[in-house]
């Protein structure tokens, strides 16, 4: 092992927050020589954040090149001014997916479409970056299978690592109440399909169920739905409601993966979602739960009144649910993963 650490820049957005911190907190699997952490703060900005991230890490980077042996940036998105130093040192590129596999969420995100001619210039310049990159983290078999066939990537070359949990936060607790709780988590409430659970939920389940809402949006209580607006990631009273719901539903219309969904499977809750983005990989149908398609409200209430209905089949799918987290989503296993893949590659 060389004597000199690896850069990690990190994107702070969204979940990207939780992976860093994540790992910072299992930087001891790394070995002797931890990490040089580079995070880098979002920013609002009249120019697109694609420029402004690549800008800010670029600056941290440069200086410290002689220092280190390898850089690894999460995400792919503020690594696009620093492909130079790829020829410098060896670089790994890390992400929950690729830019064509998040093409088609972009309306869901509140963007514009891109069109054609946007398109393969991205394509174009992405190609000609990934190819002087020394390997890729993909969080699922999804966003590696755009790296290969869409960008031209080496199968060899990329490694399929979730970011992973600490599985002591989320346990399965007290589920001794007669009406089922259903629980959704989703700070956006339309983009992660909670108008259409809520909708779901009035035509087929209230009576047989309660419903738990977790999101920043103004959202109001109604018979048997209770809503919670101000509950932070990790928090004392988010880990209370996954031990104590029996079903985690998450019909969203765009996502590339979820870590509310890791943190349900470690909880012992069954998941209910949809077939987006690596979503997939999540699920083991009809053992951890099911995925349906985007926006089929009839399937959804058919998955959802199946557990509903069935208190064997929740209890049953709990412990598989747990023991899926436990296999493959643990943070310190999977932190030791990612650290030996990115020492081998730089």
């Amino acid at each position: 092992m060389s004597g000199r650490p690896i850069a990690y820049v990190m994107e702070q957005t969204l979940g990207s927050i939780t992976h860093y911190l994540n790992l910072r907190r299992e930087e001891a699997v790394a070995g002797e020589v931890r990490p040089r952490w580079l995070p880098v703060e979002f920013e609002h900005g009249p120019l697109p954040w694609a420029f402004t991230g690549s800008l800010i890490a670029r600056r941290a980077i440069t200086p410290l090149l002689d220092e280190v042996d390898g850089l690894f940036f999460h995400t792919t998105t503020i690594a696009m001014l620093s492909a130079d130093h790829f020829r410098k040192k060896p670089a790994v590129l890390s992400s929950d997916g690729t830019p064509l596999n998040k093409r088609g969420m972009r309306e869901a995100y509140g963007l514009r479409p891109e069109g054609r001619f946007a398109e393969r210039a991205k394509r174009a310049l992405y190609r000609r970056i990934f190819e002087r990159a020394a390997g890729f983290v993909a969080w699922s078999n999804w966003t590696k299978a755009s790296y290969v066939e869409d960008y031209g990537c080496p199968d060899s070359s990329v490694a399929v690592i979730p970011p992973g949990i600490d599985l002591t936060d989320f346990v399965p607790g007290d589920r001794a109440h007669e009406i089922p709780r259903i629980l959704f988590v989703g700070g956006d409430f339309k983009r992660k399909g909670g108008d259409l659970l809520l909708e779901v939920f009035r035509a087929r389940l209230r009576g047989h169920a309660t419903l738990v809402l977790v999101t920043r949006d103004l959202v109001p209580d109604e018979p048997g739905v209770t809503v919670y607006r101000n509950v932070s990631a990790n928090s004392l009273k988010l880990r209370e409601l996954y031990a104590t719901c029996d079903v985690f539903a998450l019909p969203t219309r765009a996502d590339c993966y979820s870590l509310v969904c890791m943190e349900a499977l470690a909880a012992g809750m069954p998941l209910v979602t949809t077939r987006v983005g690596g979503l997939s990989d999540m699920v083991k149908e009809g053992e951890t739960g099911h995925v349906v398609a985007r926006d089929d409200a009839a399937a959804l209430g058919d998955a959802l009144e199946a557990l509903v209905v069935d208190r064997a089949m929740r209890n049953r799918m709990a412990k598989s649910c747990r023991a899926e987290a436990e296999r493959r989503f643990d943070a310190r296993t999977n932190a030791r993963l990612l650290f030996d893949f990115v020492r081998s590659r730089c």
